[in-house]
C-alpha cells in the first residue's frame, strides 16, 4: 500500500472536546445514511496496513457510527479476502476503541474489539490508528485482553507516549466495566434491534 495513503498525525485526537457550551445534544451529520464507503486502519507511524472496500453506513447513535461489512473486500500488504458472515463495525465517538461484531445464524455473535484512535474522516473514507492491542469477547462469555506482546513491541517501536499507553488502559478499564454490565457494544439489545432492521430491510 502506497505512501500516497499515509498520514502525518492524530495528535488533535488526545485533545478533549469541549462541550461545556452545548446544551442539546445532536448527532454529527457524518455521511448519508445507505452511503458505501472505505475503511482504512493505519499504524502509528502513519502506515496503511488494511483497508475495506464496500463498508455501508446504517447508523449514526449517539456513542457510535455503525457500519455493515456483507461481502466487503479486505486489503492488506500481502494478503486479500472477502467478508463472509456479516459484521457490524461500531465506530465509538471520542472514545479510543472500535469493534466489529461478528453475527452468525447460530446466535452466538463474536466480539473483536481494536483499541484504537477515535475514528477520523478524511475525503469521505473512515481512518483510524490501531494500537496493536485487542480484545476477543463472546456474548455473555469471556472478555479477554490479547495481543499483549505486540503492543509491548509497538510501545518501543513507535515511541508510544506515556499519555496515550495510560488513555489505553482507561480504556481497557472502561470496557471491561461496559462488558460486566452488559452495555454499549456488548448489549444484547443494542445488537439484536440492529439485525433485526437489516433483516427486514434485506441487508442480511
Amino acid at each position: 500500500m502506497g505512501d500516497e495513503n499515509r498520514i502525518s498525525s492524530f495528535q488533535d485526537l488526545f485533545n478533549e472536546p469541549d462541550y461545556s457550551n452545548k446544551t442539546k445534544k445532536s448527532h454529527r451529520r457524518l455521511f448519508e445514511m445507505g452511503q458505501i464507503t472505505s475503511i482504512q486502519a493505519f499504524k502509528y507511524d502513519g502506515t496503511l496496513y488494511r483497508q475495506y472496500e464496500g463498508a455501508k453506513i446504517i447508523a449514526n447513535l449517539d456513542d457510535f457510527v455503525v457500519v455493515l461489512l456483507v461481502k466487503s473486500k479486505v486489503m492488506e500488504e500481502n494478503i486479500n479476502w472477502v467478508v463472509s458472515d456479516p459484521i457490524l463495525f461500531f465506530f465509538a465517538k471520542n472514545r479510543f476503541y472500535n469493534a466489529s461484531i461478528t453475527l452468525n445464524k447460530e446466535k452466538n455473535n463474536y466480539t473483536y474489539i481494536n483499541l484504537a484512535s477515535p475514528f477520523y474522516i478524511d475525503n469521505g473514507i473512515i481512518k483510524y490508528i490501531d494500537f496493536d492491542i485487542d480484545i476477543k469477547s463472546y456474548v455473555d462469555k469471556d472478555f479477554n485482553v490479547i495481543d499483549w506482546q505486540d503492543f509491548k513491541n509497538s510501545i518501543v517501536k513507535y515511541n508510544y507516549s506515556l499519555k496515550l499507553i495510560y488513555k489505553i488502559y482507561d480504556e481497557l478499564d472502561f470496557l471491561q466495566e461496559q462488558h460486566c454490565t452488559k452495555s454499549g457494544i456488548f448489549s444484547k439489545k443494542l445488537i439484536d434491534s440492529i439485525e433485526k432492521v437489516l433483516k427486514e430491510s434485506g441487508d442480511i
